[in-house]
């Protein structure tokens, strides 16, 4: 499957998506009984596809995305209670109901399979309520691979969060998002080794990656925060000069696709490349659903690319 055509895909799950949106006043059971899903089977294939592709995604967050708003606000505002008509025909056609997991053969990326209506294994039966089957997939690894040892380290450069003024979300996005894929996907053997809080200074910031990067104690150096276009911004201008190597192709990978789903993506100056002492550092966003959407583009080649810098 080309990329073109993954993102044509998901136009078409924006533009389903903004049409319910729009809609409000299309009850979900309504949905549910002439189609076999609603709302809430997607807000568990978009959980379905974080589990695939390892980005968490949380309850509140896929909800938020399919909703677009919080999901308790949405039903105060606009559901209605269920008739006894409705709910008779909810129950007659549980049988048709939607999978929530995608299915081996969509998971693979080939052709989507027809499943048959009416049970089987096209059937799941009262989809709405229930938790996300697990998918079935195969590591991410050719036959008889061995999965690449990760030691990470992740840098949050914020004048408020080195302060105190809020806790630090993006560096823990970081390490949760790669240690669901190493979890997942079992090509990365992960392990982190270190993990600070710095201020929005360019000095304090070049001085830890130097040292994270001479030491030779990681492999990937994760930076969040400090990449857009405002005067504390610095962290792009901290890091190149310790890159003897750029990595363009990777930080314009991940701002072209995450600006699919957040435009203001590509005004991210962060920049990736290699040290003189074989490290990869990636400067990420500093928002954590910035962040998870980066790394989904990110982790999948990531495997490889640390195998060349090891070779």
């Amino acid at each position: 499957m080309s990329a073109l055509t993954v993102q044509m895909e998901a136009y078409a799950f924006r533009q389903l998506v903004a049409h319910l949106q729009w809609r409000s006043d299309v009850q979900n059971i309504d949905i549910m009984n002439l189609t076999g899903f609603c709302r809430n089977c997607l807000v568990k294939w978009y959980k379905a596809g974080g589990k695939v592709y390892g980005v968490p995604v949380t309850d509140d967050e896929a909800n938020e995305r399919v909703y677009g708003e919080p999901i308790a606000q949405w039903k105060k505002r606009h559901q209605t209670k269920a008739t006894d008509e409705q709910l008779a025909q909810f129950k007659a056609g549980s049988a048709k109901h939607a999978r929530t997991d995608p299915g081996p053969a969509m998971v693979l990326g080939g052709a989507v399979t027809p499943q048959p209506a009416g049970g089987g294994v096209g059937g799941h039966s009262n989809v709405c309520g229930q938790e996300c089957d697990t998918p079935s997939l195969p590591p991410v690894l050719d036959e008889g691979g061995v999965a690449v040892d990760a030691r990470i380290a992740v840098l949050t450069c914020s004048d408020r969060a080195s302060r105190g003024e809020y806790a630090d979300k993006s560096g823990p996005a970081v390490i949760e998002a790669v240690s669901a894929f190493a979890e997942r996907h079992r090509a990365l053997s992960v392990k982190h080794v270190d993990q600070q809080v710095v201020p929005d200074d360019r000095e304090t910031i070049v001085e830890v990656l130097r040292r994270w990067s001479d030491q030779r104690t990681s492999d990937v150096i994760f930076t969040t925060g400090g990449t857009g276009f405002g005067p504390r911004d610095v962290t792009p201008e901290a890091t190149s000069p310790l890159l003897v190597r750029s990595a363009e192709s990777l930080a314009r990978a991940m701002a072209w696709q995450t600006s699919f789903q957040e435009p203001h993506s590509v005004l991210s100056r962060g920049v990736c490349g290699v040290t003189d002492q074989g490290v990869l550092v990636v400067n990420l966003p500093g928002n954590p659903a910035a962040v998870r959407q980066c790394l989904a583009v990110l982790l999948p080649v990531l495997p490889h690319a640390l195998q060349m810098l090891k070779a």
